[in-house]
């Protein structure tokens, strides 16, 4: 999530839940849009993540992230038919640390 509005972190209860993924259902992302760092994130980015979805091609997406150089980010598609094949676990409570 990017806010510049950190009073957003503290108004919202927050949670992380573990994921084990097979990674033979993740695909890894290629031909991203050409501005796809760019914020606020261009309309491209999202019309990308749709076209992910609406085609159906993996229950996993892995895209780098725009926040740290050699990070990831796995997006999920709960729409798809392996979907059930992801290992999904119990919530936990999470908080942001404030010095970030």
């Amino acid at each position: 999530m990017h806010t510049e509005d950190t009073r957003l972190l503290a108004a919202v209860q927050w949670v992380t839940i573990p994921v084990e993924i097979d990674e033979r259902l993740i695909e890894i992302a290629k031909h991203l849009p050409e501005n796809w760092r760019e914020l606020p994130a261009p309309p491209s980015t999202r019309d990308f993540g749709s076209q992910w979805v609406m085609q159906a091609r993996s229950p996993v997406l892995r895209v780098p992230s725009i926040v740290v150089d050699g990070e990831f980010n796995y997006m999920l598609n709960p729409r798809h038919a392996d979907f059930g094949r992801l290992k999904i676990g119990a919530s936990a409570p999470f908080s942001f640390d404030p010095r970030l």
